[in-house]
């Protein structure tokens, strides 16, 4: 199996979803990485015991997206795809933050498939009213494409809602940097409108996992402002079974630290 990781195609419909592989362990694990990022971020894992199929989300990396919209039933059915065109049976889930909501998706449609669910500050769970508002109607769509397009008002409220403790610090830096440029915005007001329909259903993956011997693992970081521990708990609560590990760090390290726990 290739340990290199260099980019190779898998075709569905009229898109070509980019990935690389990492490793030759006994168990294939299907990596989803964060906004902005693409699958070369799950190199850390090449020396654990896993096969690693690490796939560039749509809109990322060298992923081409043929179609505008992406529905959950689109994500699953290509997943689908590419677990028989790998001969795939039994494997593994892992996100990072906007990756965790497309792993916790194909739980709805795959648990009895899964050993492990390893889910690293996911976003998916706890659901943003900044998200919803710019998303769920297309007046806020519209509203939010203004706002991407008149950087200075969206930095001035921003700030004003820093000052009256609305809003975190860090978080707002955040959006700073991944609002630096033109593609950057462009990225994000993709990845935020057409991913709207990418939402676990938190009932039906509880369900599944509860039905199915998952093990079911959760890393947040103690330092992490982007996805804070505790936005994990509208699915914990519902669990019978998980493990959570806290790890020493902010957001964007946790990768490489949860290498050296699996």
């Amino acid at each position: 199996m290739n340990t290199v990781g260099s980019t190779q195609f898998f075709s569905f419909e009229q898109s070509q979803i980019a990935y690389r592989v990492f490793g030759n362990g006994p168990t294939a694990l299907l990596a989803f990485h964060g906004f902005g990022q693409n699958g070369a971020v799950f190199e850390p894992l090449a020396a654990t015991r896993f096969t690693v199929y690490a796939i560039d989300l749509y809109y990322h990396g060298s992923t081409f997206v043929g179609n505008d919209l992406l529905t959950k039933s689109d994500w699953q059915r290509f997943i689908d795809a590419f677990l028989q065109a790998h001969r795939i049976d039994r494997f593994s889930l892992i996100g990072f933050s906007l990756g965790g909501r497309f792993a916790l998706t194909l739980v709805e449609a795959f648990a009895g498939q899964l050993d492990q669910l390893l889910l690293i500050a996911p976003d998916g769970i706890t659901r943003s009213f900044w998200y919803e508002l710019a998303t769920s109607t297309a007046a806020g769509r519209a509203l939010f494409r203004y706002v991407l397009r008149h950087l200075p008002l969206l930095s001035y409220f921003g700030h004003r809602l820093v000052r009256l403790g609305l809003l975190n610090r860090t978080v707002m830096r955040f959006a700073e940097i991944s609002l630096a440029t033109p593609e950057q915005r462009t990225l994000v007001y993709q990845t935020w409108t057409q991913f709207r329909h990418i939402r676990p259903d938190l009932e039906i993956v509880s369900t599944q996992l509860i039905a199915n011997p998952v093990r079911v693992r959760f890393f947040t970081g103690e330092f992490d402002r982007i996805v804070p521990g505790n936005y994990i708990l509208p699915l914990t609560k519902r669990l019978r079974h998980y493990e959570v590990t806290v790890l020493k760090t902010g957001h964007n390290r946790l990768i490489e630290l949860v290498a050296e726990k699996v």
